[in-house]
């Protein structure tokens, strides 16, 4: 038994992410365990099908256990997305290497590129750029490019890069000896507007959706049939349809409330602030908040945490539950041998893994129940983000069974 983990969003699940799967399979994974996302990704957005339908389309392409990252971090800076997908493949204690998509595959160079970023994120050293308006990652670039050389700050210009760099820093930080597997993006680059071949990015993708466009050239069957289904549903949700919404929870905010929000700092609730008085759409609350110093993924994330209630202090506290989403036989495989590595472990890294919503809640750790309440009500709220209102209580009543593949 080979284990190998990919930290995912599957925004929708596109050809690319199966050509990442089938290539882990011919370097020699037996099994493969996604984290996942779940109703809201990093970008700072709602996921366009709800992270039930896109675990099971991974499944019956090629993953055998998808389990959900808590929407807390999900929602959060690349730091932490990656900390905590990281030590939920650590708490299974079965999983022997990770695997992600990239620009550079280059596993020295990446390596360099951690060290590098862990030396240049120091307050001293980043103060004087960020109080001249550059953003944290033009801040952090800048810095590595004057220390480490330019080829390796150049690593930092395509995001996926950006990602595996911090899985790497994870992996270091939790003291995980596991094997590195980065696969080279095929076709086209992350948020690439192009096309090429079968390969297309996942924003090309969802554009191509949103306008209308024949996508079956660039996904599998399974997500191309849940794109269709959820069209004539009105279920696929979209940011801007959470506009009322959000605008409802800023402007019954206050300025301490704000302060509370996750990344929100050096006074940028005062500006999201004035901004909520006086915008009367979500295009326009984006255009005044916005800065060169504040990424608009970051202002996004910042708004869906005020939606969702996500405070400070719950970005402080490590994942504890796995909540999974699909699987099959062999991801049962994985859970039994996960169970029993456990067993008798002492590692900080370990939790209770179920498919019952209901069961995360009964965990022994004391944060579960808080980080309960946000999934369930976290993906509550997302049953507002499609044209056609939802019902809510999707955690409790979704039926997830062993999903017969091949």
């Amino acid at each position: 038994m080979k284990t190998y983990g990919i930290i995912s969003e599957y925004n929708p699940f596109h050809n690319g992410h199966k050509h990442h799967i089938d290539e882990i399979r011919k370097a020699g994974a037996t099994h493969i365990v996604a984290v996942m996302s779940g109703n809201y990704v990093q970008r700072g957005d709602v996921a366009l099908i709800d992270k039930f339908k896109r675990a099971e389309i991974a499944v019956k392409n090629g993953v055998d256990l998808v389990i959900e990252m808590p929407v807390v971090y999900s929602l959060a800076p690349a730091e932490l997305f990656a900390r905590s997908g990281i030590m939920t493949l650590g708490a299974l204690g079965v999983v022997d290497g990770i695997s992600f998509g990239c620009e550079n595959t280059d596993i020295t160079m990446l390596k360099s590129a951690a060290e590098a970023s862990v030396k240049a994120a120091t307050p001293e050293k980043l103060k004087p750029l960020l109080e001249q308006g550059i953003s944290f990652p033009q801040a952090l670039q800048q810095i590595i490019g004057l220390e480490a050389g330019p080829m390796v700050a150049d690593i930092f210009d395509d995001p996926n890069n950006t990602l595996a760099i911090e899985y790497l820093k994870s992996l270091n930080f939790f003291n995980l000896a596991l094997d590195i597997l980065p696969i080279k993006r095929e076709g086209v680059s992350h948020d690439s507007d192009e096309t090429s071949g079968k390969f297309a990015s996942a924003s090309k993708i969802r554009e191509m959706i949103e306008n209308d466009e024949d996508i079956s050239a660039f996904v599998p069957k399974e997500t191309l049939e849940a794109v269709k289904e959820y069209e004539e549903k009105e279920w696929l949700c979209y940011f801007d349809n959470l506009e009322r919404e959000i605008l409802y929870a800023l402007r019954k905010s206050v300025i301490t409330q704000l302060q509370q929000i996750p990344d929100v700092a050096q006074g940028l609730e005062n500006r999201i602030f004035e901004a909520g008085k006086m915008a009367s759409s979500i295009d326009e609350l984006l255009e005044m908040i916005k800065t060169k110093r504040y990424t608009m993924a970051r202002i996004r994330r910042i708004l869906l945490n005020l939606y969702l209630g996500i405070l400070n202090t719950d970005i402080l506290v490590p994942p504890s539950f796995g909540h999974i989403l699909a699987f099959n036989e062999r991801g049962t495989e994985i859970l039994k041998a996960s169970e029993e590595k456990n067993k008798d472990s002492e590692s900080k890294l370990k939790m209770p893994f179920s498919s019952d919503i209901k069961e995360c809640f009964n965990a022994p750790a004391p944060p579960a129940k808080r980080f309960v309440q946000l999934t369930t009500t976290s993906s509550d709220l997302y049953a507002l983000a499609s044209r056609a209102i939802r019902r809510s209580g999707s955690d409790f009543t979704a039926h997830i069974t062993k999903i017969d593949t091949d």
